[in-house]
């Protein structure tokens, strides 16, 4: 059974230059404690969505099904031939042309999708704490999206019923 993951990226970065993940090319890497989560959890076959902050809200933006997982080290005339910032990284994944969905309209992550998401452990009451140490809702879905999240079948499913239609 393959895992999933949902991982934030940062827009900005990608308005500045660094185009990673790159959407055209379907191609993502991380290295250091980010790459290692991909290296022993993500193999053909697995679903990994993308999140990020836009303005004052953060969106689920696309979705790869991995087709292809390479390594610094083993696969490095496949990496140096991405024309991408993923190829520095330690850890690349390919999606599939057939089955990624790039969203044309995104999905808001906001309080009610991260509490169905169980795996985020964001409930009311970690909201309520947050929000009484001063937290706002963006804030506290940012600190539970922060680092990459392994989520489960199910939860895989229901993000892709959500996105479709959406691009």
């Amino acid at each position: 059974m393959s895992e999933h993951i949902i991982i934030t990226y940062s827009a900005e970065c990608a308005e500045a230059g660094h185009v990673d993940p790159s959407f055209t090319q379907l191609v993502y890497g991380n290295s250091g404690k980010n790459g290692t989560i991909l290296k022993n959890h993500i193999k053909p076959g697995s679903y990994v969505f993308f999140n990020a902050r836009i303005g004052d809200k953060r969106y689920i933006t696309a979705y790869f099904y991995v087709e292809k997982v390479l390594f610094q080290g083993i696969n490095d005339n496949e990496i140096a031939a991405l024309n991408c910032n993923a190829k520095d990284d330690e850890v690349v994944i390919i999606g599939s042309r057939n089955f990624s969905k790039i969203l044309t309209i995104p999905v808001i992550l906001d309080k009610i999708l991260i509490g169905k998401i169980k795996s985020y452990e964001a409930d009311d009451a970690y909201f309520s704490r947050k929000l009484a140490s001063g937290c706002s809702e963006l804030e506290s879905i940012k600190d539970k999206t922060l680092n990459p999240k392994l989520i489960t079948e199910g939860e895989k499913e229901m993000l892709i019923e959500i996105c479709r239609n959406r691009g």
